[in-house]
């Protein structure tokens, strides 16, 4: 041996010191970023007190989720003001992943909300409230639609509207023609929609929902299924009422696949904008 082997530490040594596996040794070495001092006749991996210095700044760094190419340049360019570009860097990156996450989060509790409106939901019961003006991205999907070209509409509307980045945290709801609704008789979506915040400035189409009086019920099952029924509860209490219709039905899934394999489970809320009838 060329070397005083008690002035080094062997690889299974230099391990056991900071707790890891020799394969990391390895590892290392392999990637350029710590190589023993030198390796014995007997092809034991010896390595110096610079060495050991080295790997604690290794693993350290490591703890911060610095990759190693970072830390290889970092350990070849060693200064404070490295070392202070090289955190700051990180810092940076944290920043972004932190505002990522509190994307996601917000995500997440809006589907809370939608969670706590479904175990809210009273069924079969037709209300009649004021609802604001409000603004939604809309695909209309032209009358000589087939079935499956209206599908592909609505997954452009989804890929338009949810992005690869964006998690679909709200349902797209759809337009349906209100005399077709009020004969009873199931049509073909006359466009999808989905909410939007009031300063979208993107390339879909805008459509705000107008003011005004909207006769709303939630249903379980799948509107198909029900349009007779629906139709006749909401003619007989317009009539009741003194009501007339004045627009589009409006057509939104509360409880969906996502929460169920059984479209009999399904919950939708159907809304109407009425007028008073002064005949």
């Amino acid at each position: 041996m060329s070397k005083n082997s008690k002035l080094y530490y062997t690889a299974g040594e230099l391990a056991d010191l900071f707790e890891l596996p020799k394969q990391t040794l390895l590892y290392y070495d392999k990637m350029g970023i710590l190589s023993p001092e030198f390796i014995s006749e007997n092809n034991y991996r010896h390595y110096s007190l610079k060495q050991y210095l080295i790997l604690e700044v290794i693993l350290n760094m490591r703890k911060l989720g610095i990759p190693i190419s970072k830390i290889k340049e970092y350990l070849e360019e060693r200064s404070t003001d490295s070392l202070q570009a090289l955190l700051q860097a990180k810092d940076r990156e944290c920043e972004e992943i932190i505002a990522h996450n509190e994307k996601i989060r917000k995500n997440i509790h809006v589907v809370f909300q939608q969670l706590d409106k479904i175990r809210e939901s009273r069924l079969d019961q037709i209300t009649v409230t004021f609802r604001r003006s409000k603004r939604f991205l809309l695909s209309p999907v032209p009358p000589e639609c087939s079935g499956d070209e209206s599908i592909k509409i609505l997954a452009r509307h989804n890929l338009n509207v949810f992005s690869k980045e964006h998690f679909k945290e709200k349902a797209v709801g759809w337009l349906a023609d209100k005399d077709c609704f009020l004969a009873g008789e199931y049509s073909r979506p006359l466009a999808y929609f989905s909410s939007v915040n009031p300063d979208y400035h993107g390339k879909m189409e805008c459509y705000t929902r107008p003011a005004g009086l909207y006769m709303t019920q939630r249903f379980q099952g799948t509107f198909r299924d029900h349009v007779q029924e629906l139709a006749e509860l909401f003619k007989a209490y317009m009539q009741r009422n003194k009501l007339y219709a004045v627009d589009n039905l409006y057509i939104m899934p509360l409880k969906n696949h996502w929460m169920t394999p059984k479209p009999e489970e399904y919950i939708y809320q159907i809304s109407l904008r009425v007028e008073p009838d002064e005949n």
